[in-house]
């Protein structure tokens, strides 16, 4: 054998040595090493498989895989902090503007229905409030088209009875 030695990466990426060549076949043997096994030389950076290094490989030697078992804990969970959602508010919002303040409530409620369902999307807010938030943006969309519609008639009337009244005179 070869009096080089040699650095041994084990599957943790932990690295060992400096190794012998004898020592790295006993290794073989004891199956901490294999063919796959990520071997480098004192003097380098580089690692190679140890099949790659044929001073180092018997054919006497069996090479079983190496079995690493590691303990792993899993990560231990924080607890999501989300912002509270304001669903409740936005929903009473475009029931509102429905009801009696069209545009005054509709708009804040679109606005704010809007703004809120982009920061569940993007995880900053509780999602549990996404039903009751678009319920009440969709509310206060509602409103402000109806409004829209209403106010475009009323102009529309208001003008058709100017041009009568101006034909009629």
């Amino acid at each position: 054998m070869s009096d080089r030695l040699y650095y041994f990466k084990a599957g943790d990426d932990n690295e060992y040595g400096p190794i012998s060549a004898e020592e790295v076949t006993a290794w073989q043997k004891q199956g901490r090493m294999n063919s796959e096994s990520l071997v480098r030389y004192e003097d380098s950076n580089d690692w190679v498989p140890l099949v790659n290094m044929p001073e180092l490989t018997s054919p006497t030697v069996s090479t079983p895989p190496v079995l690493v078992t590691q303990s792993i804990e899993p990560p231990t969970q924080q607890p999501v902090r989300y912002e509270e959602h304001r669903g409740t508010t936005i929903l009473i919002l475009g029931i509102l503007s429905l009801m009696m303040c069209g545009f005054f409530t509709g708009i804040p409620a679109w606005i704010m229905g809007k703004g809120d369902l982009a920061k569940m999307d993007r995880g900053e807010m509780d999602p549990e409030g996404r039903s009751i938030t678009m319920g009440g943006m969709v509310c206060g969309i509602i409103t402000c088209v109806l409004s829209l519609l209403s106010i475009i008639l009323l102009v529309a009337f208001i003008a058709l009875g100017i041009g009568l009244e101006s034909m009629g005179h």
